[in-house]
């Protein structure tokens, strides 16, 4: 994949670009933080109708170090009269109108990134999916990074997927795997189940699937972890003994010592984590978003 200006799928990632441009490209910014400001003077507009730390915070704070300026809505449902992304062709429009230089859209309405989509072609405006329905295609990329990071190399590796596994988080890790060869995906849902079309997909790519226990989490290479919809979701799965990962040092004895935990949303008491491990590699997965959203702000804006 070379330089391109919308990026609303995982599917349009390959491994050759992943690999050969955007990660040596995160890496060099990870060395050199002040790296001249490249992107001085132009703007990035964050439009989140859905209220997001991680996601919102590393775009921002991407743009800035990289001489940029960031604007956002925390919820854009709260601004007149935008409260509805069902307009969502105007808003981005309006958004061009301003000479803004690129849009992060967050949205799980249905339809809304393929129309935003639409608009911002039609405007020459980049866009990045930021979160919708089925997908995360930053999210992808992050962990992707952050595997080979922590465990070398994703080709052959074992990743187990714990928690709420009918998620976007999850959608767009799978899709991404499916770029490497001879990954195995443990299942160990707490609640529902893999879209089966992104199942379907990665494995005619070379991807197997298995269903596992907690038991079976002592072969992974990595563990994902993925949480309930909300605290109240996770309370009533916890009430009825479906969500009951304690993260202690019986835990962690059982793994192998090279396996790393991940956790794309790190939500206070979804897992209970009860143990300070080298393992855990949630802040530095946090890290390493800033770094991939950096490099992906410097390819796609020049």
């Amino acid at each position: 994949m070379s330089r391109f200006e919308r990026l609303t799928r995982t599917g349009q990632l390959d491994r050759a670009w992943v690999e050969s441009e955007l990660i040596p490209l995160a890496e060099s910014l990870r060395e050199k933080v002040d790296n001249g400001q490249p992107l001085r003077g132009r703007s990035l507009y964050l439009l989140f109708y859905e209220p997001s730390l991680l996601t919102r915070t590393s775009f921002e704070r991407a743009m800035g170090l990289l001489g940029g300026t960031p604007y956002f809505t925390e919820d854009a449902s709260q601004f007149f009269p935008v409260t509805t992304p069902d307009y969502i062709e105007n808003i981005i429009a309006n958004l061009a109108a301003m000479h803004m230089d690129m849009v992060v859209l967050r949205s799980s309405d249905q339809g809304v990134m393929e129309r935003a989509e639409e608009e911002a072609e039609a405007q020459s405006m980049p866009l990045i999916n930021g979160g919708s329905l089925e997908d995360h295609p930053t999210q992808a990329l992050t962990d992707l990074y952050t595997l080979k990071r922590e465990i070398g190399a994703v080709d052959g590796a074992r990743i187990a997927v714990v928690g709420r596994i009918d998620h976007r988080n999850v959608s767009a890790l799978l899709l991404g795997l499916a770029m490497y060869e001879g990954v195995t995906v443990t299942q160990v849902p707490f609640s529902g189940q893999a879209d089966p079309d992104v199942v379907s997909e990665c494995e005619a790519q070379g991807v197997t699937f298995e269903m596992g226990t907690m038991d079976s989490l002592s072969e992974a290479d990595a563990i994902y972890l993925n949480g309930p919809r909300t605290v109240a979701h996770a309370q009533l799965l916890k009430s009825r003994g479906a969500f009951n990962l304690r993260i202690d040092e019986e835990f962690m004895a059982k793994l192998k010592p090279g396996c790393v935990i991940l956790d794309p949303m790190q939500r206070s008491g979804d897992f209970d984590i009860l143990v300070s491990d080298s393992r855990l590699a949630n802040y530095r997965q946090a890290e390493n978003s800033l770094f991939v959203r950096m490099a992906l702000l410097r390819t796609m804006l020049g």
